[in-house]
């Protein structure tokens, strides 16, 4: 008796640690992410954080050296065009997280030729619109997602000018309803 007490014991403990784990994996990053994005303002739109400071925690580990910029996206509607002004002499990137919290997509400044960055986030599966060729596509793993960008200010001489570029970033639903040509392509 003394045995299968002892192998009835091991077995609770571990289905409880399966759940545990597939919690931990599974459902907790899920959850996390949910908070942070509810907490970060509406869907599809750009938010534009105030500087960093120690209370700061919007974003994990601010750097009061960085400006940040977030899009919570929902793709439900349809796919996101995210457009961002690149600041000339700075560093600049953009990410974009899924809602599991897995980093999908970056780019940064060096990896661009121009001072301006467009591309389309589309959701996973079938029902997305055709897009101009010369878009670029990415596609997240999930319908939920988080679009930051980080903008370095060099110098507080040059906070202004760093601000107001950032401030031209936009994140909108593309209509399904529009036609794949709407913007010269």
């Amino acid at each position: 008796m003394k045995a299968r007490e002892t192998l009835v014991w091991i077995a609770t403990a571990l289905a409880i640690a399966a759940i545990v784990h597939v919690g931990s994996v599974y459902a907790l990053p899920r959850f996390i992410m949910s908070r942070a994005m509810a907490a970060m303002g509406t869907p599809n739109a750009i938010h534009h954080g105030k500087r960093a400071d120690s209370d700061s925690r919007g974003v994990v580990r601010p750097s009061p050296d960085l400006l940040y910029s977030t899009c919570p996206y929902d793709l439900s509607k349809g796919p996101l065009r995210v457009h961002a002004a690149i600041p000339a002499g700075t560093y600049w990137s953009v990410s974009a997280f899924d809602a599991n919290t897995d980093n999908f997509f970056a780019r940064n400044d060096r990896q661009l030729r121009t001072r301006t960055f467009e591309f389309v986030v589309t959701g996973p599966g079938p029902g997305n619109i055709p897009l101009p060729p010369r878009d670029e596509i990415v596609i997240s793993p999930t319908a939920k997602g988080l679009i930051l960008f980080r903008t370095l200010v060099d110098s507080e001489d040059d906070l202004a000018r760093v601000d107001a570029a950032r401030r031209q970033a936009t994140c909108e639903i593309i209509s399904l309803s529009a036609p794949s040509s709407s913007k010269g392509g």
